[in-house]
């Protein structure tokens, strides 16, 4: 096996990456995501023109619908992956999105603490590879809580002081083993590592004080005060 350090990801090929997921994204909902509900209103029409006594043809076309419905969910479910349209309204919205449908998923509570002036964190205060990159990281930290923690509750704090942003990510679950950084399963937290650092930001993952794992992200931003408009 050999010990040559694996390499560290380009951010200029990250952030073009990242544009192309986006790019393709914004085709599969725009291009395949009309032609998938033109065939579901046809086949609405055609349904409709079918003799009412042909349970066959009817539950034939019922199960032609549930098979459009299906295509949509599942292309739904790639361009999420892809870029989360959510991010659309800004990445403190989509923090809150995030964290309801986490409680809403897995049945842990979930307190969602926000510390930015006004209020509402500056849509150009990050770019969009920022932006996305946070929220990943964001995703993946409350999957580890809900499915690798044992979590039974959940804090997210956003905050901005005008000079860094800092996202934490607290849960009450089982913490963290001596090991975690070198098992097969670390490759998360090895990925959230590797997303901090092409967006600039620095990211630690601590052992809270009375259990469960604290992770912490900063990132040095613009003065919301100085930002150009």
């Amino acid at each position: 096996m050999s010990d040559t350090p694996a390499a560290r990801p380009d951010p200029t090929a990250e952030r073009i990456k990242e544009a192309e997921r986006r790019r393709i994204a914004k085709d599969l909902h725009d291009e395949l995501g009309s032609h998938l509900t033109a065939l579901k209103m046809a086949l609405a029409r055609l349904g409709g023109q079918l003799p009412r006594d042909d349970t066959t043809l009817l539950e034939q076309a019922r199960h032609a619908d549930g098979l459009i419905d299906g295509a949509l969910d599942a292309m739904h479910d790639i361009i999420d992956d892809l870029h989360p349209a959510v991010l659309d309204l800004g990445l403190q919205a989509a923090l809150e999105w995030l964290a309801r449908s986490f409680a809403r998923d897995t049945g842990v509570p979930h307190r969602l603490h926000v510390d930015v002036p006004g209020d509402e964190l500056p849509p150009v205060l990050l770019d969009a590879f920022q932006s996305v990159s946070l929220y990943r990281i964001a995703r993946e930290a409350l999957h580890n809580a809900g499915r690798h923690a044992s979590a039974r509750n959940v804090d997210i704090s956003l905050r901005h002081d005008g000079k860094i942003l800092t996202l934490i990510i607290a849960d009450d679950g089982v913490g963290l083993s001596h090991d975690a950084g070198t098992r097969p399963q670390s490759s998360g937290l090895r990925g959230m590592h590797e997303r901090a650092a092409l967006t600039g930001g620095t990211l630690e993952v601590l052992q809270g004080d009375s259990g469960g794992t604290q992770l912490r992200l900063t990132l040095p931003v613009l003065s919301a005060a100085n930002l150009i408009e």
